[in-house]
């Protein structure tokens, strides 16, 4: 599991797209700014290799279009630029069509201030690294020549995690998304894509709508893969603003000023699924309470409302094989849900633990409301003490159901949203589960995103990233009974908010979250 320090290793990943040609600058408009590097991340991002004692690769990528490969002078005579195979073949072709225009010129006798077809006043000669490698036998960086103005670079990209035999790939680009891939049946852990972010400014045909879209949505960051060992690894994504301040893992680089801890405004638990709660997820839970000291803490799907499941009520086999393992009970589920609430309240301390409106909590409302109680002995009286406690359809059943039980004894900290209230920070709405979509119809990370702008939600048990927003995964065990046989993109990881508005996705592989 990467106990042993000695074969750790940290690698940080960034893209840096190409400088504006004057092909292009005749046909939409000279911008000497385009692929320029943002000096203030660069300069950061240098300070967070040697802090780490880290290795730093910066990927070249294509501008506007697949013939803007030359970057910046700026990264000419660094040792830690990357380049796809193709690509350096098409630049090398380039500078050599370049030289033998020059030369030309001169056979000629004409004067010196010759026209350039590019910007070198001297012709580089660069010996870039060939991008591409494993990073030990589960993840590997891929150089795919993607157009950097495309919407979503990992559209059809799921098969290079085939092609590599099984492994998690990282891309370079200009945008930071996370996708998981399905892989086997449920209960394995599903690959990873993941993009990297850039560390130059934009450079595209903004006179074009996909290239005035992919300006809008120019992505500054860089991505992070602690190595643990030959198998295990921890990846995340780590977004940063224009001024090249960035937070990872809860230290903050910003320009002119020492790394130090970050405050975190939220953290997003996976969902908890209390009474199938994978503890060794939890106790990484746990660590990042302590950790981050959050002003809040989200947690979906408190109670998984496993004694009274609506979709298994009539499954007289799951009900008897429920009976034998004792998990009927809904007394003791909801007081397992309790003391859940009240140990992460504890470890909150000043913050509070908000407990989002989720359709599993929303389950225990269903039951009571259809009366399923009525053919249930076992749980019937139970029912009947938070029916008597009910003033309005409104409220949370989850809620009056806990407090009916723990009264006092629920810390002060706990707040209970009701169904349609909001919890938003930093433009970031945390409120919402994720069940519930536009009109009736299923959320999604990306509709959901669609509507809220930005959002960091539960529910679909995956981990995901992209367009500012994030999925957080559960803290359940996997597979869940439902989810067998099933192939599964079920994993562990939270997200955190921090002070600011930058925010990350935090896996958890096998109980860790951090080297």
């Amino acid at each position: 599991m990467g106990d042993d320090n000695s074969k750790t290793k940290t690698i940080a990943i960034t893209a840096a797209q190409g400088i504006q040609n004057p092909h292009s600058a005749e046909h939409y408009g000279k911008d000497s700014s385009k692929g320029t590097p943002n000096l203030p991340l660069i300069r950061n991002l240098e300070r967070y290799v040697r802090d780490n004692n880290a290795e730093l690769r910066i990927c070249a990528i294509p501008g506007s279009y697949v013939n803007e490969i030359e970057l910046h002078p700026f990264f000419h005579k660094r040792t830690d630029i990357f380049m796809e195979r193709n690509a350096q073949g098409r630049l090398e072709k380039q500078r050599e069509r370049e030289e033998e225009k020059r030369n030309n010129w001169v056979v000629h006798g004409k004067s010196p201030n010759m026209p350039m077809h590019f910007f070198w006043k001297d012709i580089p000669d660069t010996n870039y690294e060939t991008t591409g490698d494993r990073l030990n036998t589960n993840v590997r960086l891929i150089a795919v020549p993607e157009p950097s103005q495309n919407q979503n670079p990992l559209t059809g990209k799921g098969k290079y995690t085939k092609k590599y035999g099984g492994s998690s790939i990282i891309m370079p680009s200009p945008k930071q998304v996370l996708t998981p891939v399905a892989k086997g049946q449920s209960g394995e852990y599903p690959k990873l894509m993941l993009t990297t972010g850039c560390c130059t400014n934009p450079s595209y045909n903004t006179t074009n709508r996909r290239g005035f879209d992919a300006d809008e949505e120019h992505e500054f960051g860089f991505m992070v893969v602690d190595v643990l060992d030959d198998k295990l690894y921890l990846p995340r994504l780590v977004p940063a603003q224009a001024n090249g301040t960035f937070i990872d893992q809860g230290i903050k680089y910003a320009k002119g000023v020492k790394s130090h801890k970050a405050k975190t405004v939220a953290l997003v638990l996976g969902d908890s699924h209390v009474s199938e709660l994978d503890l060794e997820t939890d106790k990484a839970n746990d660590e990042m309470i302590l950790y981050f000291k959050p002003e809040h803490v989200h947690i979906h799907d408190a109670f998984s409302a496993q004694s009274i499941n609506l979709h298994e009520l009539d499954d007289e086999i799951a009900q008897a094989d429920k009976f034998e393992r004792r998990v009927r009970s809904l007394e003791e589920e909801l007081d397992e849900t309790g003391e859940y609430l009240i140990k992460k309240a504890k470890l909150t301390g000043k913050g509070e633990v908000v407990v989002n409106y989720s359709n599993h909590d929303d389950m225990l409302y269903r039951w009571l409301a259809k009366g399923h109680y009525r053919n249930d002995p076992q749980n019937k009286s139970i029912a009947h003490s938070i029916l008597g406690k009910y003033g309005s359809p409104k409220e949370n059943a989850l809620e009056v159901a806990i407090r009916h039980m723990f009264g006092e004894k629920i810390p002060k900290n706990v707040r209970f949203l009701k169904l349609g209230e909001d919890a938003e920070y930093w433009g970031y709405q945390c409120g919402v589960h994720g069940h519930k979509g536009k009109n009736g119809a299923r959320g999604s990370l990306k509709s959901l995103t669609e509507i809220y702008g930005k959002i960091i939600m539960g529910h679909v048990h995956q981990l995901e990233v992209g367009k500012g927003s994030m999925s957080v995964g559960t803290s359940s065990l996997i597979p869940l009974d439902y989810q067998l046989g099933q192939p599964s993109t079920s994993m562990a990881g939270n997200g955190v908010l921090y002070d600011g508005g930058l925010f990350q996705a935090l896996p958890i592989i096998k109980g860790r979250w951090r080297k």
